[in-house]
């Protein structure tokens, strides 16, 4: 049986399992057993096997049993762990991904977690003993580091070993474990959720979460939860165990609040994408095209030799006012002040250090004594400067500053630290600004750094392939197991619904906002944010009823009117959209794009002298606009006054003119009878694209004839033209 099958297997046994059909699926589960060398296991099966016999042995004899749908759930919650433990052996052969990697390493040691743990703290005691006595503890810290790592691998690669698991949690909140084996220890399980479920490791981060032994191990513990939650939703709603656990958080102020900064986090990191995209695509490229002018204002020097140094240069804020960089750069502090990762771009070229192969020292706390640094004492006093500014920077984001330091000439890293500096009092007022915010700052910025630490491994790890992205969808809090219907919220609902739609992510808001307007139906401006999601999806006729439905609500102003008139029109109802266009022009007596809506509908509805009365009134205001003037060309066109339109295609032609404007001038000039002029425009016309100016005019073919042409001479004038050399 080759991986194939083991996988279809897999994917037969949890179908299988939905429909309640047990025994088939323990047939394919103990098939499975055999196919992957997994005999060890086979008793665990028959162990399944006979309880599921006893259950519906006592069932049909009409016993009672209270607790037949737990045992039930127990019964097939240990299949699919059994199904999820022979696919991962099967994979194992020959997967080269980074988790089966270090499965089979992990497997050749055959450690257990206890005795890390053990060695570990060993390894601790050593090191402080030696750092007390003022030797050389370089030798005690590396082993302190690998013990670390291998502590992560074994965590993230192990499969249901429950005990281990419970003891791993104990230790954690035991008060003797350090934050650095905690943080890697969360890391891990949260890691391995991802790939498998495992109800010990969910038991586990729910351990350390209730115990609050720190608001650290709660944030990232909490976390993690919610992640794998993500991940499989459906095993946990089966757990009648676990669904009771949870449960205990529903009346639990703390575990509300503490939910809601989980999700807002995670929910924030869709930003982080199209903050990159903002700098890489719009600042950056103006960034560029600035440079040759500020270096020319740089090498002119300034004109009073009076004037300080270090004294802002006015030619840079004019350079910055005219390519509209200030306006950006504007918007991306906007994004930094709402929680936006703006240092997602800046350090993402800073993970390709060595350091980073290992998935463990993603997540470890910053220690500027790590023995891959090599800091001088200088540069440590300084990252660390930057370490204590908590939520400013995350911890992976400190070591890539910190390995990118360590290999800096001397001179240049003086300027970085020197420069960086200067900032630091910044950052902090921004972070003590922010933390004034919160009731609970320290979780806050907990979360905050994990969450950009397991963002930054997911979207930057080189050997991230195969792992399950839970940054990858839209996080569907309300579909969670049981804190779903927690979080469901009006004042949750609003909080990422409207997120969502300040950022754009209007497919992600709409099911928020919609079910927001079950209670809130009277809310206008809800029921328009409605409609201009459906509008942005193309659901036309659906954005039309929740701007009706805001319009009975409240009297419409511009920005309404405006956008029921625009999908009128997309609908094909030119009358209502022309009034309701006439109506926000009586809003906005001078408002030109509403001149130009309303004449292109009215010569949508067939009455281009109508239109005309709205083209001269906004050309008139903006008298050199080549957009009005080319409405007005063609409406006089189709109007009758081709001598008109003619007039305007010249002026057109002369600003500078596009094939179809040669195009619509011929057809003014053959109206007119005259051929030659006609031909010579339509030569013109076709010189970028003869395919594109034929399809073009056949297209104009039925207007031209019901303006009057010849429809004999509109083809002899097409071929002569397609014709002449």
């Amino acid at each position: 049986m080759d991986k194939k099958d083991i996988r279809k297997r897999h994917d037969r046994v949890d179908s299988l399992l939905d429909d309640l059909r047990v025994s088939a699926a323990l047939a394919e589960v103990r098939s499975m057993l055999g196919a992957t060398g997994l005999s060890r296991y086979m008793q665990e099966a028959e162990r399944i096997g006979e309880t599921y016999r006893y259950m519906t042995h006592y069932m049909m004899e009409g016993m009672p049993d209270e607790g037949r749908a737990a045992q039930l759930s127990d019964i097939t919650e240990r299949l699919r762990s059994l199904s999820d433990r022979a696919l991962r052996a099967a994979e194992a052969v020959d997967n080269p991904g980074y988790y089966y990697s270090t499965l089979r390493v992990g497997d050749y040691r055959r450690e257990r977690l206890s005795d890390i743990l053990g060695e570990y703290g060993n390894a601790v005691s050593e090191l402080s003993l030696a750092e007390a006595a003022g030797n050389d503890a370089s030798q005690q810290r590396r082993r302190c580091e690998e013990l670390q790592r291998r502590l992560f691998d074994a965590v993230f690669t192990s499969l249901g070993d429950d005990r281990e698991y419970s003891d791993l949690a104990s230790y954690l909140t035991s008060g003797y474990a350090d934050d650095t084996m905690a943080a890697v220890s969360i890391a891990a399980l949260t890691l391995s959720l991802l790939f498998f479920y495992d109800r010990g490791k969910m038991n586990a981060l729910l351990d350390v979460y209730e115990a609050g032994v720190s608001q650290r191990y709660s944030a990232r513990a909490l976390t993690g939860i919610v992640l794998a939650m993500t991940a499989h939703p459906a095993r946990i709603s089966a757990d009648p165990r676990m669904t009771a656990r949870l449960s205990l958080w529903n009346d639990d102020i703390m575990a509300y609040s503490r939910l809601r900064q989980v999700i807002r986090v995670i929910v924030g990191t869709r930003d982080t994408e199209r903050i990159a995209d903002k700098m890489k695509n719009e600042v950056l490229p103006e960034l560029m095209k600035l440079r040759p002018e500020i270096v020319k204002s740089l090498r002119r020097g300034p004109a009073d030799g009076d004037i300080g140094p270090a004294e802002f240069n006015p030619e840079w804020e004019e350079l910055l006012e005219k390519s509209d960089l200030s306006k950006k750069m504007q918007e991306l502090s906007e994004m930094q002040s709402d929680g936006g990762d703006l240092l997602m771009v800046t350090f993402s070229n800073l993970k390709n250090f060595p350091f980073f192969d290992s998935a463990a020292n993603w997540f470890l706390p910053f220690d500027a004594r790590h023995s891959e640094l090599g800091l001088s004492d200088e540069m440590r006093t300084f990252i660390e400067g930057l370490a204590s500014l908590g939520g400013m920077i995350c911890d992976s984001d400190l070591y890539s500053l910190a390995l990118a330091a360590a290999r800096m000439p001397e001179a240049q890293r003086q300027m970085v630290a020197s420069q960086m500096s200067a900032q630091m009092e910044q950052m902090g007022e921004e972070l003590k600004s922010q933390t004034a915010k919160s009731s609970a700052p320290e979780f806050d910025n907990e979360t905050l750094l994990f969450v950009r630490d397991l963002y930054r491994f997911f979207k930057l790890f080189r050997k991230r392939e195969g792992f399950n992205d839970p940054f990858a969808r839209p996080l569907v809090f309300t579909a969670l197991p049981v804190i779903g219907d927690m979080m469901s919220d009006d004042d949750m609902l609003s909080l990422i619904g409207e997120f969502y739609f300040k950022r754009k992510f209007y497919d992600d808001s709409l099911p928020l906002l919609s079910a927001l307007a079950e209670s809130h139906g009277d809310d206008a401006a809800l029921w328009e944010k409605i409609g201009f999601c459906h509008q942005h999806a193309g659901r036309l006729p659906e954005a039309r009823d929740c701007y009706v439905k805001a319009s009975l609500l409240k009297n419409p102003g511009p920005w309404l009117t405006n956008r029921l008139a625009y999908v009128n029109r997309r609908l094909g109802d030119y009358g209502e959209a022309a009034r309701l266009y006439a109506l926000a022009l009586d809003m906005e007596p001078d408002n030109i794009r509403v001149m130009m809506n309303l004449g292109d509908v009215l010569m949508d509805s067939g009455d281009p002298a109508g239109a005309l009365s709205h083209f001269y009134h906004a050309n008139y205001l903006r008298a050199d606009d080549l957009k009005i003037m080319r409405a007005i060309a063609w409406a006089e066109l189709l109007n009758g006054d081709f001598a008109k339109s003619a007039g305007y295609y010249r002026r057109i032609i002369q600003a500078g003119a596009t094939p179809g404007d040669h195009l619509n001038a011929g057809h003014a000039a053959l109206l007119q009878g005259e051929l030659k002029e006609a031909a010579n425009h339509y030569r013109l016309s076709a010189r970028e694209s003869t395919a594109d100016f034929e399809l073009a005019f056949r297209a104009d073919m039925p207007t031209l004839e019901g303006l009057g042409a010849d429809p004999l001479i509109l083809r002899l004038v097409l071929d002569n033209v397609l014709t002449a050399d």
